[in-house]
């Protein structure tokens, strides 16, 4: 049995000072440094959870339905693209720049992280699995870049379909990784097996649950898996860059909440705003992280 990622519950003292402790943050960096992910276990409102989860499990079926909808390698793994409410009572802070995940993450990247991303992927009953992939294919720097932030909006397991990810693949990750033959950054089987071989293959979190954050480093070989059950699962992320790396992409944020965002500390938000009846669910697939010259 391959190892589990780690894990870190945060205790009611680091709940109620928004401050995690050194040694909690210890644990996390270690974590990012050897296996490229992080679970902390209790770092979002439920309650938050749960409201966006009321509005957006019906949104995903309506999206379901519509032929434009983008569907993650296919429409065999039962994975859509999926864009969060933007309506200023559905924006947590805990869930878009969580406070937690910027303390570790500043750790890695120095202070004030960038955010310049916010979306989601909602996984509906299906058989097919992902391919083993990365999410990007340019010349990435070989040191921590981009950290993506995974939240499901409920508790995850194997049966709901959680993200088999490849424990310690970042390390020596470059874009040669990737199997030309195909376009969707797929790793090269051979090195899957090599991986396989050392005991070092893919696994599912066993259990993740509701209000779980995962700080996943974005060179981390990973895949969708099938979700088994008859309830869609959605899964939130945001990603955060360090203040030198080069790039024009923004998130999408109600412009009522322009002058809270500001005062969120901690983070650099990239935002191009959105007036009130913006229709969010046209979707967004221009997104760029390369690292621009």
């Amino acid at each position: 049995m391959y190892p589990q990622p780690t894990q870190i519950t945060l205790t009611q003292a680091e709940l109620t000072s928004q401050k995690i402790s050194s040694h909690n943050l210890q644990s996390a960096i270690e974590a990012l440094h050897r296996d490229g992910l992080v679970v902390l276990s209790n770092a979002v409102s439920p309650g938050h959870l749960d409201k966006l989860n009321e509005r957006m499990v019906p949104e995903a079926k309506t999206l379901y339905e519509r032929s434009s909808t983008h569907r993650n390698f296919g429409a065999k793994t039962g994975n859509i693209q999926q864009e969060p409410v933007l309506e200023k009572d559905y924006v947590f802070q805990d869930v878009v720049a969580n406070l937690f995940a910027l303390q570790v993450v500043e750790c890695m990247f120095g202070p004030r992280p960038s955010l310049r991303f916010y979306s989601a992927n909602t996984a509906f009953k299906a058989e097919n699995r992902q391919p083993v992939h990365v999410d990007v294919n340019f010349d990435f720097p070989k040191i921590p870049w981009g950290y993506a932030i995974n939240i499901n909006l409920v508790e995850t397991t194997p049966e709901n379909g959680a993200t088999e990810v490849w424990l310690g693949s970042h390390t020596d990750t470059t874009k040669d990784v990737l199997d030309p033959q195909y376009a969707h950054k797929q790793v090269r089987e051979d090195l899957l097996d090599e991986r396989r071989k050392i005991g070092k293959g893919g696994i599912q979190p066993q259990r993740l649950p509701k209000g779980s954050l995962i700080i996943r480093d974005m060179r981390l070989w990973h895949a969708g898996m099938p979700n088994t059950t008859d309830e869609p699962r959605v899964m939130l992320v945001t990603i955060l860059f360090p203040h030198w790396y080069r790039s024009q992409q923004k998130i999408l944020l109600p412009a009522a909440l322009g002058e809270t965002v500001k005062r969120w500390e901690g983070v650099d938000a990239q935002v191009d705003w959105v007036e009130e009846g913006y229709d969010y669910l046209q979707g967004r697939h221009d997104h760029d992280f390369s690292l621009k010259p």
